[in-house]
């Protein structure tokens, strides 16, 4: 709620004073609720931390209290996108894991034809490029595998899709990678866009009604989002997951992820490589 004093007969033809700023921590947690609603993401451990980056937030915003943020983010589709943007991490780098991305390709080259792929969350985009890369260096012709990029934060997709990336994001792959799907520009490298035709990317939420409107998949990445649930959204994920694959098809996560016991799913371990395949 925003605070307005009443103006007396004085103060009529006078500027009215500023509005009291207040950020209460106890207006903070219905807003943390919403957060995890909203996403799956629980920030309440990182409650303290998060607190200072709000309050900027609010600040540079015109925003009075974390309960005005609250009303402001539930009303205006663009704040929520901006307060999502503020709250999600998107850190990664190209050929992450690599073993995961390698047998991906190679199970989708066994079984031939045409493959759909999603990676959700994509972060910036390095691990569908990557995906995408592999699959050209395996053989693959233009369009007969399909990566989707998802992400809920709107300010990753644009960098996903503008496909410039630092020296430090390609530290992994070597000069003829670099030298085939990349240009150097000005100290960066931009993707040669014809290198990596049938990939795509959107703005999309996991728990909208959206997601499930999607065409199924082959295979699934999802590494290092999960951490970041509870139980409840970690079932909700995997059951969300298991109605998109088709029947026969691969999840992968990252190693911190903690996949809930399911009938779903069949873990399935091979060395160092771990996978979950859709039953």
């Amino acid at each position: 709620m925003f605070f307005f004093r009443k103006k007396s007969k004085e103060a009529s033809t006078s500027a009215a004073p500023p509005a009291k700023i207040v950020f209460d921590d106890r207006n903070l947690d219905p807003l943390l609720h919403y957060v995890e609603h909203y996403s799956g993401v629980n920030l309440a451990p990182k409650k303290e931390v998060l607190k200072q980056r709000l309050v900027l937030f609010c600040e540079n915003n015109d925003i009075v209290s974390f309960d005005a943020l609250f009303a402001r983010i539930k009303a205006d589709e663009a704040m929520r996108q901006s307060f999502i943007n503020l709250i999600t991490v998107n850190e990664t780098y190209f050929y992450r894991e690599t073993i995961q991305l390698e047998a991906a390709v190679a199970w989708l080259k066994e079984r031939g034809g045409k493959a759909r792929v999603l990676s959700a969350p994509c972060a910036s985009g390095e691990e569908v490029y990557s995906l995408s890369m592999l699959a050209s260096e395996a053989g693959f012709a233009p369009f007969s595998v399909n990566i989707l990029g998802i992400d809920i934060n709107s300010e990753a997709i644009q960098k996903a899709q503008k496909g410039v990336f630092s020296e430090r994001s390609l530290h992994r792959l070597d000069e003829h990678l670099k030298g085939t799907y990349f240009m150097k520009i000005a100290g960066e490298y931009a993707i040669v866009r014809s290198r990596f035709l049938g990939v795509d990317f959107q703005v999309l939420n996991i728990f909208d009604d959206a997601f499930l409107r999607l065409e199924p998949f082959d295979i699934i990445f999802s590494r290092n989002m999960m951490i970041y649930f509870d139980d409840v959204f970690k079932q909700k994920t995997i059951e969300r997951f298991h109605k998109l694959l088709k029947n026969g098809g691969r999840l992968y996560t990252g190693h911190a992820d903690l996949v809930p016991n399911t009938p779903l799913f069949t873990k399935v371990t091979q060395g160092r490589l771990s996978y979950y395949e859709k039953v």
